[in-house]
């Protein structure tokens, strides 16, 4: 119970964070998503459970604000989860590394996602204009904020599981 708890609070604080400080500092075209950095991070933890499930909690919540198809951020998401659990359980055992890896990999699925959604839906977007302007700026701002909310995450399931532990 109080893993669900710490957990729907983190996405709310991330989700506070992402709608309003990042929201307002892009570079170039390019923004840091919180969200998704929290995604991977609570994924890469051994012990922690229900992931599948706020995956889909942060992927509406980014959809009820995001101005993509409301499928958009979803797809993102469960992709960034599942090649962070594949790559968890079967490629790495070092924690810092995959997180690395799966920001890096993560990202560019996700925009890569939005363009092909977007020119989809008719939006007149050039590849190599999204590179530059936006996949590669969002890229190196994830970098940036993947390790400290790396260590959010450990320090948050190593605090909250062991309590579950001795109940």
């Amino acid at each position: 119970m109080i893993a669900h708890l710490v957990c729907a609070i983190s996405l709310v604080v991330f989700y506070i964070l992402q709608t309003t400080i990042v929201a307002q500092t892009p570079l170039l075209a390019g923004y840091s998503d919180l969200i998704l950095l929290f995604i991977a991070a609570w994924s890469l933890q051994p012990k922690a459970k229900n992931k599948w499930f706020w995956t889909l909690v942060a992927g509406v919540l980014i959809s009820l604000v995001s101005a993509m198809p409301f499928f958009t951020p979803l797809i993102g998401y469960f992709g960034v989860l599942l090649f962070s659990v594949l790559l968890q359980n079967q490629v790495w055992r070092v924690p810092l590394i995959t997180m690395i890896i799966v920001t890096f990999v993560g990202t560019i699925f996700q925009q890569a996602v939005y363009v092909i959604s977007l020119q989809v839906s008719g939006a007149p977007i050039a590849w190599r204009e999204s590179i530059d302007m936006v996949i590669l700026p969002s890229i190196l701002l994830n970098l940036i904020f993947a390790i400290p909310i790396f260590a959010i995450a450990s320090e948050l399931a190593r605090r909250v599981y062991p309590l579950e532990e001795e109940l």
